[in-house]
């Protein structure tokens, strides 16, 4: 299956959860759901809500059968960080897992800005500036190290990398001032300061690794423990997907849809 077709599944399945219409997807006898980590079947959770899905950028990978994207979903018109993966098997839906986020507005999020997916993760990296399957993974992977670490030394930043969480620029930006940390941060400096929660990252998956545009997928749970006489009400397990843009084998660019659950929660897969 080619990567627009996988794309065009993703789409298709959007279609058929925003009119509740699980009968129109082929899927696999053996389908697996979940929304923020709670297995559901097919009629369930968002399939009765008719949700409205914008903003949607999608990736996909041939080898893996695989395909994410991210982007909203409106629930009772209330705009929604959202993001999706499908595993396709035979021709059939095997896999869906869902994150819808409740943290839409605030310090570190700010969902309106997901209407506009940065059109830098679909450009096209040229060969001489590629990694391969292995080096994107490498990647994607070292941020997740450097946070479970509090090292921004570990991960390789581009000088120009960014980082965005449900939306909301959080790296190189004055609004951050305004956050309980009063701060403003580098993607380097922003692990770094995650120490004092004593960060976890664990159950990594690589779904998607796209080496013509760069593009890593990968999903995680990432447990930050409660800080004493800390104001941040960010404590709990961290399940997201982030979206990597790689070019010389550097971050450029750093997008996490993310919804909080009780710490030491499981993703289920």
């Amino acid at each position: 299956m080619t990567k627009a077709a996988l794309i065009d599944q993703m789409h298709a399945y959007l279609r058929a959860l925003a009119v509740g219409d699980g009968a129109s997807l082929n899927l696999s006898p053996n389908f697996r759901y979940s929304e923020n980590g709670v297995f559901l079947a097919v009629g369930e959770g968002l399939w009765g809500r008719a949700p409205r899905f914008e903003g949607i950028q999608a990736f996909a990978d041939i080898e893996t059968g695989q395909v994410v994207c991210m982007g909203v979903a409106f629930l009772d018109e209330q705009p929604r960080p959202f993001a999706q993966r499908l595993l396709v098997q035979d021709g059939a839906l095997a896999e869906a897992e869902t994150i819808v986020s409740t943290d839409a507005k605030g310090h570190f999020a700010d969902v309106e800005q997901l209407l506009k997916p940065d059109i830098l993760y679909t450009a096209v990296v040229p060969p001489s500036r590629r990694v391969d399957r292995a080096g994107l993974r490498e990647a994607a992977d070292r941020y997740w190290e450097g946070l479970e670490q509090s090292d921004g030394l570990i991960p390789r930043f581009n000088y120009r990398c960014d980082k965005y969480d449900n939306g909301a620029k959080t790296t190189n930006t004055l609004r951050t001032l305004l956050s309980p940390d009063g701060k403003v941060h580098s993607c380097a400096s922003a692990l770094n300061d995650t120490r004092a929660a004593r960060p976890r990252a664990r159950e990594r998956r690589y779904p998607v690794l796209d080496t013509e545009l760069g593009v890593a997928g990968s999903f995680v749970v990432v447990d930050f423990h409660p800080i004493p006489d800390h104001p941040r009400p960010d404590a709990g397990a961290m399940y997201m997907l982030g979206v990597f843009k790689v070019v010389d084998g550097e971050l450029r660019i750093i997008d996490e849809i993310r919804e909080f659950l009780p710490l030491g929660s499981s993703a289920g897969w």
